[in-house]
């Protein structure tokens, strides 16, 4: 009886193993892909400030608003990325670690 649960345990084991393994793959593909739309979101911002500095488009008050919005959605995809880095430490952990 003793050797079945052994059996079994491991069998178990082997399984949750394996599937701890794919969600952390599946995990690592999001955060790439996370990191890579927010580069993009970052240079679109960018290409806005450029834009609104132009002197054809320069005191433009939609696209200054524009500009204005692209920086809002990027602060709060930096937040979004922060809760999906895998490389992220929070503010108040480096605090502690250099403590």
């Amino acid at each position: 009886m003793l050797e079945f649960f052994l059996i079994l345990s491991l069998i178990l084991n082997v399984i949750l193993g394996w599937y701890i393994t794919q969600l952390i793959k599946r995990f690592l593909y999001v955060s790439e892909g996370l990191d890579t739309f927010f580069n993009v979101l970052e240079e679109f911002s960018g290409h806005l400030k450029i834009i609104n500095g132009m002197e054809t488009y320069y005191g433009d008050e939609t696209l200054q608003n524009l500009v204005r919005h692209s920086q809002e959605i990027v602060e709060l995809s930096g937040e979004i990325q922060a809760l999906y880095n895998v490389d992220y430490v929070p503010p108040e952990a480096a605090d502690e670690e250099t403590n």
